[in-house]
């Protein structure tokens, strides 16, 4: 029997020993804090094969760097890891009901 995958919005941290099948569609290595010649994480922005039908649809056309939008219905969660692009401590998730104007 083959290996079953969940998809990202299945994903919480009180689930264990799961796999997810992504395609990873933006990665970058930010520089160390303290080493900057050094790479300090991975970063990246990957979608599941539902995510990439459904929020990657919806929003794709809606964003763009240097435009102004309002963005409603949104989930605010925790930003955690080492590198952060902000020091803020949540992020912006999006969902379903997530409105771009």
């Amino acid at each position: 029997m083959g290996q079953e995958y969940k998809f990202i919005e299945e994903i919480t941290p009180l689930k264990e020993n799961i796999a997810i099948k992504i395609r990873i569609i933006h990665l970058w290595k930010p520089p160390s804090f303290d080493k900057p010649n050094e790479d300090g994480s991975i970063e990246m922005v990957f979608l599941d094969e539902k995510s990439k039908k459904t929020l990657l649809k919806r929003f794709a056309n809606l964003l763009e760097e240097g435009q102004l939008r309002i963005i409603t219905n949104f989930g605010v969660g925790q930003s955690t890891g080492k590198y952060k692009p902000t020091q803020h401590p949540y992020k912006i998730n999006f969902f379903f009901t997530t409105s771009v104007q």
